[in-house]
């Protein structure tokens, strides 16, 4: 059986585009020509490092989000019991 918590994780993450606005997708436009400009401006070796490097960031940036979620539902959880 699945923890509740992870179906809910799911649920959120499979909907969670639809709940951001405007300003959250200007600032990814932002960030990517951010990167798009450092990456142009690396050699090669450099820009398979910094690829590395956000691969590492974004699957931390992902697991720190996690758990985040899950604080809250066992927050909300305990108020509500």
């Amino acid at each position: 059986m699945r923890d509740y918590i992870d179906i809910l994780l799911e649920s959120l993450s499979e909907t969670r585009l639809s709940a951001l606005g405007y300003e959250y997708f200007l600032q990814q436009k932002r960030e990517r020509l951010a990167s798009e400009a450092l990456s142009r401006s690396l050699s090669k070796d450099q820009q398979a490092l910094f690829l590395s490097y956000e691969e590492e960031h974004n699957a931390s940036a992902s697991m720190r989000m996690d758990a985040f979620a899950r604080q809250a539902f066992l927050l909300a959880r305990e108020i509500y019991r």
